[in-house]
């Protein structure tokens, strides 16, 4: 009797807000990468988004509205590779939702995270199980909730022969550290993406620096780098995480002067490549780099990555994974884990008190 296809999705939009990733993966006794869309957002939703996100105002009276039109929008997502894959609802097992975060904040006085695309519609309209709210019980254990990223790295990417460095770069950017034998240590390292998107966003009304060809015309002011890098977020000790709620324009704003606007495009890339790599001498001096995310596709930003290393930098496609869907293959594996109650050790990630059950589960209607 031919065995059943373990199918799961893996559903996020992530801070960069380029769209909704939605990956189809197979998990049996190994993570198999199916296929993938990313599906855009109406303009006028991730304008709101932005707005939002940008003053971190988890107050604003469209959140709710907002968290339902996600939830339709996630579900749209869903539904479209569904049609893609010439799959149905009962073909899957789970769909595994980040959602889209609004705003972290584990380490006030009453710690909270929120992420929102209501996964009470994503379930009912797709007739698909669906975990979420994935970072709230790390959280309560005393994590920070995030990033969750490097359980995966080490579930997926870990190699017995040598250290690995993965660096996600999407709108923040995180590290994982995989040694063998050791726990896997990871965290935020600070914006990846974000300030460059929304910088050249608010100048050129573009998404995004392709490439960072705009970046690469500008001369990196250093002064003004070195007042971003002295910022006490990249001299603070892991476990740490971070977000658009803090790495923005109001942040830059508070540095800036006369400087003219493609030299500050050129010193924010210059200011992701240098955090990422002062990060990443915190943990290995031999490791490779291994990138995944959008940061990928900014063919300046990895240039600049590779000259201010010895070691190797690499696309994860190198190592077999696809970089543009690794995030969602973790959301898959995350309800998965979920579904089986399967506790996951964040602890040496988050700095977690214990063990935690990650994801909170809707059932379909």
């Amino acid at each position: 009797m031919k065995k059943q296809r373990q199918l799961y999705i893996g559903l996020l939009s992530g801070s960069s807000m380029d769209g909704i990733d939605v990956g189809l993966v197979e998990i049996n006794d190994s993570i198999k990468f199916i296929d993938g869309l990313t599906y855009p957002f109406p303009e006028s939703t991730k304008q709101q988004l932005w707005e939002i996100i940008s003053v971190d105002n988890i107050h604003d009276p469209r959140i709710p509205m907002l968290d339902d039109e996600l939830g339709e929008l996630f579900t749209e997502a869903v539904m479209s590779l569904l049609q893609q894959c010439q799959l149905s609802a009962k073909d899957i097992i789970a769909i595994g939702s980040h959602g889209q975060n609004i705003s972290h904040h584990p380490n006030d006085p009453t710690p909270y995270t929120l992420q929102i695309g209501n996964p009470q519609i994503i379930a009912a309209k797709t007739g698909i199980t669906t975990v979420a709210n994935f970072r709230v019980a790390d959280v309560a254990a005393g994590g920070q909730g995030a990033p969750l990223a490097p359980l995966f790295h080490q579930h997926l990417l870990a190699d017995e022969t040598q250290v690995r460095t993965i660096v996600n770069i999407g709108g923040i950017a995180n590290v994982s550290f995989l040694s063998a034998g050791k726990p896997v240590i990871g965290f935020d390292t600070g914006p990846g993406n974000g300030l460059m998107d929304a910088w050249i966003k608010q100048h050129h009304h573009q998404a995004y620096d392709k490439n960072g060809a705009w970046a690469a015309t500008g001369d990196v002011d250093q002064h003004l780098l070195q007042q971003l890098l002295a910022d006490p977020y990249f001299k603070k000790v892991y476990p740490k995480s971070t977000g658009k709620e803090y790495f923005n324009l109001k942040w830059l704003g508070k540095f800036l002067t006369t400087q003219s606007a493609v030299d500050v495009q050129a010193t924010l890339l210059e200011l992701t490549a240098q955090s990422i790599i002062q990060a990443v001498a915190q943990l290995s001096d031999t490791a490779n780099l291994i990138i995944c995310g959008g940061g990928v596709h900014n063919s300046a930003l990895i240039q600049r990555l590779a000259k201010l290393t010895s070691n190797k930098v690499m696309s994860s496609s190198k190592v077999g994974v696809n970089p543009d869907y690794l995030e969602a293959m973790l959301f898959a594996w995350l309800a998965k884990c979920r579904l089986g109650n399967c506790k996951l050790d964040t602890r040496s990630i988050t700095g977690a008190r214990e063990k935690v059950l990650l994801g909170e589960v809707t059932l379909a209607i």
